[in-house]
């Protein structure tokens, strides 16, 4: 009778039979909501009851997902990101379970579901409201050019518009009254030298902001009628047809995953937290980087670099920059976590963003502390709020990787060393930020409790913990190698 129980918990589906098509315009409805730490939060599976979809539950990896109208979104216990297709969107406040059912930040779940549906969702009081918006930027087409790639972006009405290249070379259009229609955007462009196009829907405005392949190139605009467009050429070395041309014949590179970037955190005069015994992290975090770094080196396919050898001081901000400049292709920066509570143990891996749990928000600032050995002068560069409008470019195009590379670390050090688990969360910790790589922060253990600090001190706990990232590495390596290869 046990066994029968745990597979139907196990395989749970809360069946609503799924619709088809767009939802009627104007439906609106009262949603189960909860009051959570100054956020409502609403039940996913009053969620797929409005949607007219199914809503499924594996109690067994503490997931969910809701499918409508074709289509899928997906979310996890503890985890403040939500996945549709292959494309991640954090939410920025931890998904949890209560009263039988998975709870959700709506205000940030309606800014998923406008970005993956065409219909527009709006949350007022305790209901949800579906309409079908007049979209006036329609869709956008690229082409290469004897000249260079052309770009155009259609409109059904005259807009002001201004065009910026960001200091992280994308090319960011932002349209005043402009709606987006999101999902024309989401189709695949036809043009090698465009790498990704996301948008963005202000109050007022819309943001369309193109990733190209070729990093360096000007640009020209102009408004075209017949149908009325915004034409921009994009000029610079590898853009021409020509180019383009040359570079399909050529043969297809692999693009190796090789430059892997190992920071032991703190170093020098900042000795990072101590433990009970008078452990420091800074000698723990240099003895796991430097393992991490010999099992890559015997590995023969790797290239590994370390931002510090030694017992010295790294400015945060020189750790990415050293990265970035060796064309890193991940980034990992080593630490061991401290709490005022000393029962807290355990293992947790962080990727970018803005911290909103609190175990994020107290990690980030214990790692970040570490900036006040720098000058006056350098510590100003540092900002303790991430700008989500220009800096989601950067972000954004690395969080689905570095998401998944957080997460097979995170679950490689439990196997390993048979540590706690805390999962892993998001936050913002400078020595990840401007790192234009998948990266991770890995908490390795809790130095301020006791059984972690001694752990931590422990050859056989160091050396599992550096096959962990090793292992996680390589497996990253096989999974998004094959990827780039399928797609050519």
């Amino acid at each position: 009778m046990r066994k029968f129980i745990l597979i139907l918990l196990i395989f749970t589906s809360l069946a609503i039979s799924p619709a088809y098509g767009q939802l009627p315009a104007g439906k609106e409805s009262e949603l189960d909501s909860y009051q959570i730490d100054g956020d409502t939060y609403i039940s996913a599976t009053s969620l797929a009851q409005f949607l007219g979809g199914n809503e499924s539950i594996d109690f067994l990896s503490k997931s969910g997902k809701t499918d409508f109208n074709g289509i899928s979104i997906e979310y996890s216990l503890f985890s403040p990101f939500i996945k549709s297709g292959d494309d991640i969107y954090n939410i920025y406040k931890p998904v949890i379970f209560q009263d039988g059912s998975f709870l959700i930040p709506i205000r940030y779940l309606v800014s998923v579901l406008n970005k993956v549906s065409s219909q527009q969702f709006t949350w007022a009081g305790k209901a949800l409201k579906v309409s079908n918006p007049e979209f006036n930027i329609t869709g956008i087409n690229a082409s290469q050019k004897i000249n260079g790639l052309l770009i155009e972006i259609y409109m059904k009405e005259g807009l002001r518009f201004d065009a910026m290249k960001t200091d992280d070379n994308w090319l960011a259009i932002t349209f005043s009254n402009g709606k987006i229609d999101s999902m024309a955007f989401r189709k695949r462009i036809p043009a090698r030298a465009v790498y990704d196009v996301k948008t963005y829907q202000f109050e007022n405005s819309c943001q369309v902001s193109v990733r190209l392949r070729p990093r360096d190139f000007t640009f020209t605009s102009k408004v075209k009628e017949d149908p009325l467009r915004v034409q921009f050429l994009i000029r610079g070395e590898g853009f021409s047809d020509s180019a383009m041309i040359a570079e399909e014949k050529a043969p297809i590179s692999d693009n190796p995953i090789d430059v892997i970037v190992i920071d032991p955190g703190h170093g020098g005069e900042d000795k990072g937290a101590v433990g009970p015994s008078g452990t420091k992290e800074k000698d723990i975090t240099l003895k796991i980087a430097k393992e991490i770094y010999k099992l890559l080196k015997d590995d023969g396919r790797f290239k590994p670099v370390m931002t510090r050898q030694d017992d010295v001081f790294v400015p945060l901000s020189q750790r990415t920059a050293l990265a970035n400049s060796m064309g890193g292709d991940i980034f990992v920066s080593i630490h061991a976590n401290a709490a005022k509570n000393k029962k807290a143990a355990g293992v947790i891996a962080f990727s970018l963003a803005e911290a909103k749990s609190d175990q994020a928000r107290a990690a980030a600032t214990l790692e970040n502390s570490a900036i006040r050995f720098e000058k006056v002068d350098d510590q100003k560069q540092y900002k303790t709020d991430l700008d989500f409008t220009l800096r989601d470019m950067v972000q954004t195009e690395y969080l689905r990787e570095s998401v998944d590379l957080a997460d097979i670390m995170e679950k490689g050090m439990v196997k390993n060393t048979k540590i706690e688990s805390r999962g892993v969360d998001q936050a913002g910790f400078f020595v990840l930020d401007k790192a234009y790589m998948p990266a991770v922060l890995l908490e390795t253990a809790f130095i301020s409790n006791k059984q972690d600090e001694k752990k931590l001190k422990s050859d056989d706990f160091q050396q599992k913990t550096a096959k962990a990232v090793y292992d996680a590495i390589v497996a990253f390596k096989e999974r998004y190698e094959s990827q780039n290869r399928s797609s050519h």
